[in-house]
């Protein structure tokens, strides 16, 4: 589970980056590569620093008050 949101977390980053830079087919496969072994090393560190439930719970919370909240009242 915690990898299928890191993958989303590489995805969107490189879509993003992709809009902004208007890279090329090659240019967007070096940015996936470097993205995903930065996310790989972040989601490590958070696993063995013992982080990453936490993250995930902030995460979590942070988008149901969005969601429930502050969409409401826009």
């Amino acid at each position: 589970m915690e990898i299928a949101i890191v993958g989303v977390a590489v995805s969107l980053l490189v879509q993003w980056l992709k809009k902004q830079f208007g890279t090329d087919e090659y240019k967007t496969l070096g940015v996936v590569l470097v993205v995903s072994l930065l996310g790989a090393w972040g989601y490590t560190y958070l696993v063995t620093a013992g982080y990453w439930e936490s993250v995930l719970a902030i995460l979590l919370t942070a988008g149901s008050f969005y969601t429930y909240i502050i969409a409401r009242f826009k």
